[in-house]
């Protein structure tokens, strides 16, 4: 027998690290690391997003930007000395408005902590980070033994990675060697999250609180002469400095990015060394008061004295200004030293007809360009309305706060207000909204409101008791109300006319509805909450939005019940940096389908959750997760359909999410571009002007035109004609060139694409003024070539015939014309980049998807006519005249697309559609 030795190779696999392992790693990775490069979130003190792209070295010196959605954004330097910030007008609109314009792309010195909105950056190195997610010294974040756990599994950038939770802290790490944090987010303390509404100025030994505190509360402690400086308050003693709060990509930089942050802070340092403090640069330096005496005048000139009046430290120089019954009698300039008084004689005509006594009110101002702005014509309008511009608003200091975008604000809320205002209501008025405007400066949301009403003027008010109303709600806001206000602005940029801080009380009803945001465009009642607390806050307060739209005067007839909540970025519930599948997977634990069943029907129509998970480079992502009980009800797996679903209802409202993904006219930015694994849908409008999918029906007959006929502009004989397409022309460029800056800034928040937009934006506002930047505008060149010159020119003696109005523009055909043989001539106008869009069908057609320059759309719009007819009478007999046309062959339909010339008309071209 003969035994043979077998040799047997055993493999060992490497034991798997247990997340408390995973973490443990990655922390003391990130000990050594030699900086951080942040991108991320946080929530500063007015419950405003601010997104931050920064690099911190390992002494704490900081270089990068924030930003915040509208716009706003900043460059910020810390060195080991001082912390210097250099923001757009929009980003001090939150902070200083009334000096937002003066501030401006200057530097300033050691800005207070709420108006960074970050931690002090000393805490955001590699050290303090690791300490914060892990405790110094210890296995768990302050000191606690370590529970860490795995909640899922991610890429970033490519590379797979594990998500560790704790219940409170989320990290994600990489999952193989070496053990890298990719992700952290961090929920800080409670002293770190901004309060609702302004607290006491602190006491100057609260260093602590004073250092986190932020917001409405920096302008409390400037007032009192407590200005803290941003990054430069330890915590109290004996304390360790809490974590701070914020949800962010982490990586390492390579030496050379450290370099060049070191390099970037010195130069900023080394030319801003005059760069003042903001305390000083907004001190009310000047403090200028006007008192104008005048008596009765029976002579035919009628004389008044003004007396001017400085108590503050510096000069003032401006012009006084004075008005009377439509005369300017004294419009002079004047400089009144400190401590000094200038008094000059203003002589007004006499008005009253012979033999009769009239009542005449005076009023003076003291108008200083550099504190009110560059319109000297809206001073003189407030003055004429009865504003004492020289006074405080509320309780607010007075000439350092009224910079023009506050005068604005205050013309836009009492544009109304006229020789034929009784006096109580001009008084009532006057004194309700500058109490609204100085709230709102106070509370940090000036930004949002002026927006609102000075930029759209979609913000619907009932009446005086209305104007009350925003009087009192804005006296105290949660950062629920600051959200909320935010979205209603971005509403009402999208064409939407919203109700926001008053009640909504329907044209002929004797019925009032009151919620946070009712949306009258989109018939829509929203219940908004904002939760930087744990799971079980999210579902309180949902439950909370489900019993409040459930209650009396709440919800109008025929408006959608929405149940928003808005997780912070950094709060402690695991949901915060959750995606929609993971959502849906805790929503099913959490059993949120118990809140479906309403008296007579669901409770709720849409529950929007706001969260923020990492996107494919670990940035965390704001996403709006949208679900119908439909869907927290059901079974099914698969949620193709609720996600395809979800993208038509954020297409109709989410404004700032179908910037990102559609062009105006409803086409894909990308045919590639997926969401939740889904492709984007192809849209199309339904019978209410809403956004549906285009595949949800079967499509009629696509349109078929003859070839296209070039309209040069070589043909026009009108030279105004030609100057009024031109500067047409200009205005469309204007508002694209806008468009695309804004949408590469949303992309990319770099200081050079924050400032490409910033000169895009003053170069639309000089030559649109507050006109919102929307489709309507490159629409009028496609309206204004078809009127003034292809029609003109291609069908000569064609008559105008004017067309009702219809709320925006929908159901209704661009243009008409009686051609000499009789023939009725529709004109479908379209901008360079717009092509024939779908709808849904009406009539016989219902069921369908028509195109338009069809025979199938000409019937469909003949059909929403007249189903105005009762209200419209005109649109009944138009309706009668086109379908007779129609019948008889004496209709005709073209199409009138302009050429894309830049800042110049460059034509149009002309096609007929088949119709017969």
């Amino acid at each position: 027998m003969v035994l043979v030795a077998g040799l047997m190779t055993f493999v060992l696999w490497p034991r798997e690290k247990t997340p408390p392992q995973l973490a443990s790693a990655a922390t003391k990775s990130l000990r050594a690391w030699r900086g951080v490069t942040y991108a991320g979130t946080t929530v500063n003190g007015n419950g405003a997003i601010i997104g931050f792209r920064l690099t911190v070295a390992r002494d704490g010196t900081a270089y990068g930007t924030l930003s915040r959605d509208s716009g706003a954004y900043a460059e910020l330097a810390v060195s080991p000395k001082r912390t210097l910030l250099r923001g757009n007008s929009q980003w001090w609109f939150e902070h200083e408005p009334g000096s937002a314009e003066a501030l401006a792309n200057t530097w300033v010195a050691d800005p207070p902590q709420g108006v960074i909105g970050l931690a002090e950056l000393s805490r955001m190195t590699p050290t303090a980070i690791a300490d914060a997610l892990s405790g110094k010294g210890t296995d768990g974040p302050s000191g606690r033994p370590s529970r860490w756990r795995q909640s899922g599994a991610t890429s970033v950038n490519g590379r797979p990675a594990k998500v560790l939770t704790d219940g409170t802290l989320r990290f994600v790490v990489s999952a193989s060697p070496p053990y890298q944090p990719l992700s952290v987010s961090l929920p800080g303390s409670a002293g770190s999250q901004g309060a609702s509404t302004p607290e006491p100025a602190p006491d100057a030994s609260d260093a602590r609180t004073a250092v986190f505190r932020s917001g409405p509360q920096d302008g409390a402690a400037r007032s009192a002469g407590h200005v803290q400086s941003a990054g430069h308050v330890p915590a109290a003693a004996g304390e360790p400095a809490p974590a701070p709060a914020l949800a962010s990509a982490v990586s390492e930089p390579d030496a050379a990015q450290v370099q060049s942050t070191t390099e970037n802070v010195r130069r900023v340092d080394t030319s801003q060394e005059q760069a003042e403090p903001l305390s000083q640069r907004v001190a009310a330096q000047t403090d200028v008061a006007v008192q104008l005496t005048a008596s009765f005048c029976s002579t035919p000139s009628c004389p008044a004295t003004v007396n001017v009046t400085n108590q503050g430290t510096a000069p003032a120089s401006g012009t006084v200004i004075v008005t009377v019954a439509g005369q300017t009698p004294l419009n002079s300039p004047v400089s009144v030293p400190p401590g000094g008084n200038r008094t000059l004689t203003a002589t007004a005509t006499n008005t009253a007809p012979p033999g009769q006594t009239i009542p005449v009110s005076w009023s003076a101002v003291f108008y200083e360009a550099s504190v009110m702005g560059d319109d000297p014509a809206l001073v003189k309008r407030l003055m004429g309305r009865g504003f004492k511009l020289n006074e405080p608003l509320g309780d607010q200091r007075a000439n350092d706060s009224k910079g023009k975008p506050v005068l604005q604000l205050l013309d836009a809320m009492t544009a109304d207000i006229g020789p034929r205002t009784s006096p109580e209501v001009r008084e009532s008025r006057l004194s309700n909204v500058g109490k609204t405007v100085a709230n709102l400066k106070q509370q940090g949301a000036f930004e949002p409101f002026y927006d609102l009403a000075v930029n759209t003027d979609n913000l619907s008010v009932s009446g005086e008791s209305g104007i009350a109303e925003l009087e009192a709600k804005t006296a105290q806001l949660s950062v629920s109300d600051r959200r909320t206000l935010q979205y209603a602005s971005d509403l009402a940029r999208a064409g939407n006319k919203v109700v926001w801080g008053n009640t909504y009380k329907p044209e002929g009803s004797t019925d009032g509805y009151k919620a946070d945001l009712q949306n009258l465009t989109g018939k829509q009642t929203i219940q908004r909450k904002a939760v930087s607390g744990g799971t079980d806050a999210v579902v309180n307060d949902f439950a909370a939005a489900i019993n409040e739209l459930s209650g009396t005067g709440v919800v109008p007839p025929g408006f959608d019940k929405v149940a928003w909540i808005d997780i912070d970025p950094n709060a402690s519930t695991v949901l915060a940096g959750s995606d929609r599948q993971a959502l849906a997977k805790e929503f099913k634990k959490l059993k949120l389908d118990k809140y479906c069943n309403g008296a007579g029907g669901p409770a709720f129509d849409a529950a929007v959750f706001t969260t923020y998970p990492p996107g494919p480079d670990g940035t965390p992502q704001r996403t709006n997760s949208v679900f119908t009980c439909n869907e927290l009800l059901s079974s099914a797996v698969d949620p193709h359909k609720y996600i395809q679903d979800e993208m038509v209802w954020k297409a109709n409202n989410d404004p700032v999410w179908y910037s990102d993904n559609y062009i105006s006219d409803g086409r894909r930015q990308s045919i590639h571009t997926t969401e939740n694994g889904v492709a984007l849908p192809k849209l199309a409008k339904d019978n209410e002007n809403h956004w549906i999918s285009k595949d949800k029906l079967p499509s009629a007959p696509g349109a078929k035109l003859s070839s296209a006929k070039s309209v040069g502009p070589g043909s026009l004989g009108d030279r105004k004609r030609g100057s009024l397409l031109n500067k047409i022309a200009d205005h469309r460029k204007t508002s694209v060139d806008l468009t695309n800056a804004e949408r590469k800034f949303q992309k990319n928040k770099s200081v050079a694409n924050g400032q490409t937009r910033d000169k895009a934006l003053k170069h639309y506002r000089k030559e649109l003024g507050v006109t919102p930047n929307n489709s309507s505008i490159p629409e009028r060149l496609g309206e204004s070539a078809a009127r003034y010159h292809v029609i003109p020119e291609e069908f000569p003696g064609a008559q105008w015939i004017p067309l009702p109005k219809t709320p925006n523009g929908a159901d209704m055909f661009d243009q008409l014309y009686r051609l000499k043989d009789g023939t009725l001539l529709i004109v479908e106008a379209k901008a360079p980049s717009s092509d024939p869009g779908w709808r849904q069908g009406k009539g016989r057609h219902k069921n369908k998807m028509v195109q338009q320059m069809t025979r199938e759309y000409v019937e469909t719009i003949i059909e929403a006519m007249k189903e105005r007819e009762t209200k419209s009478p005109r649109d009944g007999k138009l309706a009668h005249d086109l379908k007779e046309a129609l019948d008889h062959g004496k209709l005709r339909y073209v199409l009138v697309k302009a050429k894309d010339g830049g800042s110049s008309y460059a034509g149009a071209t002309l096609q007929e559609g088949v119709i017969y």
